[in-house]
């Protein structure tokens, strides 16, 4: 894949993950409410994901692990590895920053953001693994 092809490839992710891991987190919450909070919630996630991963260099931090532990690239094993080290850092950046503009820098936010990262790890790295490809592919067709 091409440089632009890759970063297209990102940010159609970026977007899925971003309705992905907001509606989870809704529900964890306790439900839809409103569209707008939803669909604000939906764009901080987008916003924080992408902006984490244009300062963050994830595919070659979860490469390097991926490798460092002596997996193949193009194996399976290397990209399980590789999606949960990204979605580890991708979901904990956002999960928590979120907690934080929801609940405000109070002492028990650890506990509030704790409370649902398990599971929204856990969501990010299944969905992760299941768009890697499609929204490679899809990249490949819309940059040429």
């Amino acid at each position: 894949m091409t440089a632009k092809q890759i970063q297209m490839s990102v940010l159609i992710q970026d977007l899925c993950l971003a309705f992905i891991i907001n509606s989870a987190a809704t529900i964890l919450n306790g439900g839809f409410t409103d569209f707008w909070s939803y669909f604000a919630g939906m764009f901080q996630a987008f916003s924080i994901n992408y902006i984490a991963g244009l300062m963050i260099p994830v595919e070659k931090i979860g490469s390097g692990i991926a490798g460092g532990i002596g997996l193949k690239p193009g194996k399976f094993a290397h990209k399980v590895v590789r999606v949960f080290v990204i979605n580890a850092i991708f979901v904990t950046i956002i999960s928590f920053t979120i907690a934080l503009i929801n609940a405000g820098p109070v002492p028990e936010i650890f506990s509030i953001w704790i409370s649902t990262y398990p599971i929204l790890h856990l969501v990010g790295f299944l969905a992760s693994l299941l768009l890697d490809k499609p929204c490679a592919e899809l990249a490949k067709v819309l940059i040429d």
